[in-house]
């Protein structure tokens, strides 16, 4: 599953599994002139330019967001530990705990050892007392956040603020990359976040408290996010029709492939600053895409440099074997057209306004942050479980190669709406069954991990609806605005997500049963959205009102009954 982009114009060319309709435009040089529609009839939909470029975006574009979002499972990994033993002693580690160290019995009668409590040999008295140094179990990983930064025993809740620093910084990446990118350029805001993402990542592998290691993960967060979304944003502006359509969700498969590659690397470099060095200075070699890629054509007609995105497009063209003239020229407005007012950050209040586009709104909001909760909920969790970390995320991200592609045919069969109640159901069901397996019944405990991947895999064929749900329930007035605030709830989610896994402390099971009830309760929330698959895209808040009025799940159960 990939990050989604806010700031991408979406058209009636997007819908999936449709062709871009042909709609009667005012002649060049009136006030309705679309940059990008006659950089498309120029350039052309797809060719041999775009699908080079897009070849190198598909490889590259989550690249970083992959390694500094699923860092953090391993960097947290839970190891045993103690409080220190005194220097020169003899003591072995499991002589030292039976000596020092509080005592609880499990309800399977088996002995576990409190490390923040201990009464040493040479005590006057035999109260416990609070452990101040620690050790570690390092047979296998050589070094974690949790040991560098002890963060055990009362320190242990703030394990919850890297994953809530990362999300925080993905928030605000998304959130201001597009009005970077519009200000600067999508080609220099490209090289910028990422020159952003290898020192803030080589930063924080040096650093030496907590505190600068979660301002460093923001940035991290901050720019990977934001050099995705750009890149994407430029990807879109150069392709059209059902080719957009396919490169919109292609770059989910490359985040599932980087995500696997996670793992691995980690499994053989068990030091998360070693590890930090691996994710982040390699990705120095990625900005030799800024001598291939070439500014947005879209972005220098809109900024006033017309020769420049003339000159563009006549390569383009000339790669793409078209011939556009010497008399090719490119036309820009003058004024801002009705149907772009009220596109602004302002424009949000316009969501509200009316009944039918609030309820969907609304809707929208909550199954954009059920989706991410649940998905990076069971993601990011993952070495909540009894089985191994490595396995698990490798799992889940080699299951989402089929996902994908099912979401895909299922868009083309049956829809949006029957889609996302299909896969929210079904994984809220099979997360909810966790409840009936009992734990330290089987090894590894591998019924919950099954049930648990196969939640994960409903997620993100959810998300990738979503996006695509979202974007024709908005109308074009508002729609950036209402993907993007659509998106804040996205990374709200995994905000809230330590939170939740800290009911695993009554019972490990439950974070999951929790998302599973959150899923349940979006598969039934999307039976009020109407079937946008076979409607035309609104443009105005009046048509998007009209938009699937009356038309639910339930009244259409009613009627075939």
């Amino acid at each position: 599953m990939g990050p989604k982009v806010e700031e991408v114009e979406l058209d009636q060319s997007f819908r999936l599994g449709k062709a871009p309709v042909d709609v009667e435009k005012p002649p060049l040089g009136e006030e309705d002139i679309d940059e990008k529609e006659q950089i498309i009839k120029a350039i052309g939909g797809w060719g041999k330019w775009q699908l080079q470029r897009c070849i190198l975006i598909t490889i590259i574009i989550w690249l970083p967001a992959s390694f500094h979002l699923l860092n953090m499972v391993f960097y947290t990994d839970k190891t045993d530990f103690w409080c220190r033993r005194p220097e020169n002693s003899n003591y072995s580690v499991k002589d030292w705990k039976e000596l020092t160290h509080a005592k609880t019995t499990d309800e399977f009668n088996q002995t576990k050892y409190d490390a923040c409590l201990v009464r040493y040999p040479d005590q006057e008295d035999d109260n416990f007392v609070k452990c101040e140094e620690f050790e570690y179990d390092r047979s296998f990983w050589q070094s974690t956040i949790i040991m560098d930064f002890n963060l055990v025993c009362e320190r242990a809740p703030w394990i919850k603020f890297t994953q809530q620093m990362t999300f925080f910084g993905l928030m605000c990446g998304v959130l201001t990359a597009g009005l970077i990118s519009d200000r600067f350029g999508r080609r220099p805001s490209m090289l910028v976040l990422l020159l952003t993402l290898v020192v803030a990542g080589t930063a924080s592998s040096f650093t030496t408290n907590y505190p600068s290691f979660l301002v460093s993960v923001w940035f991290c967060g901050f720019s990977s996010i934001g050099y995705g979304t750009v890149m994407y944003c430029w990807m879109m502006e150069h392709i059209s029709g059902n080719h957009k359509t396919v490169m919109g969700a292609v770059p989910h498969y490359c985040f599932g492939f980087w995500g696997l590659v996670t793992p691995l690397i980690c499994y053989l470099v068990p030091n998360w600053r070693q590890l930090q060095l691996i994710f982040s200075v390699p990705c120095l070699v990625l900005s030799l895409a800024y001598f291939y890629i070439p500014e947005s054509a879209r972005w220098l007609l809109t900024n006033g440099k017309t020769k420049e995105a003339e000159d563009l497009c006549r390569e383009i063209a000339r790669v793409n074997g078209r011939d556009l003239g010497s008399s090719f020229k490119l036309q820009t407005k003058n004024t801002t057209s009705e149907k772009q007012r009220g596109s602004g950050f302002l424009g949000i209040f316009q969501l509200f306004k009316n009944s039918n586009l609030r309820r969907k709104t609304l809707i929208c909001y909550f199954l954009w942050f059920a989706t991410a909760l649940t998905y990076y909920g069971l993601t990011l969790n993952s070495n909540n479980l009894g089985a191994s970390v490595f396995i698990y995320v490798a799992i889940g991200k080699i299951l989402e190669f089929p996902a994908i592609t099912i979401v895909i045919l299922l868009l083309l069969r049956t829809g949006r709406r029957w889609t996302l109640m299909v896969f929210y159901t079904l994984g809220g069901i099979s997360l909810m069954l966790i409840l009936l397996i009992p734990l330290n019944t089987y090894p590894y405990e591998w019924p919950i991990v099954a049930l648990n991947l196969f939640g994960r895999v409903c997620s993100i064929g959810t998300l990738a609806v979503c996006y695509i749900y979202s974007s024709e329930i908005f109308p074009t007035v508002v729609r950036n605005v209402g993907l993007g605030s659509s998106s804040l709830w996205a990374r709200v989610g995994p905000m809230v997500a330590p939170f939740v896994a800290m009911l695993a402390v009554y019972d490990e099971r439950l974070p999951a049963i929790f998302f599973g009830v959150i899923s349940l309760i979006a598969g039934f929330l999307v039976t009020f959205l109407p079937e946008t698959s076979k409607t035309p895209l609104p443009d105005t808040i009046e048509e998007s009102e009209k938009q699937g009025e009356g038309d639910t799940f339930w009244r259409n159960f009613r009627r075939k009954d």
